[in-house]
């Protein structure tokens, strides 16, 4: 197993998928970096959505990412189950720009 990287430009006024995990497929989210590319403040909200139970919670809500910098949004590893999304949106169209690094798991693996 390796770790893979994607990445997004994030729109604003709805949710932007950044990872879905597939039916018979667990991710292991390793980091997730938000970048402001802009000269401007730009929030930003993280959330992600439980299939199994139809729900959406936040992992972080109007995170103020200064204009030219960035900002680490995960410490740690976060799962995503069977199916289960990340999703983000911004205050300022095309003002943050996410990098994930992650890992791809099998339901026979873990």
């Amino acid at each position: 197993m390796e770790y893979l990287n994607t990445g997004a430009h994030v729109a604003s006024g709805s949710f932007t998928t950044l990872l879905t995990a597939g039916a018979s497929t667990k991710l292991l989210i390793k980091t997730i970096h938000a970048t402001n590319v802009t000269s401007s403040d730009a929030n930003l909200d993280i959330t992600w959505t439980d299939n199994s139970a139809g729900q959406t919670y936040y992992l972080g809500k109007t995170i103020v990412i200064p204009q030219a910098s960035a900002f680490q949004a995960l410490d740690g590893t976060f799962t995503l189950d069977n199916s289960d999304t990340l999703q983000a949106t911004t205050s300022i169209s095309g003002s943050i720009d996410i990098s994930i690094s992650y890992m791809e798991i099998s339901n026979t693996e873990g």
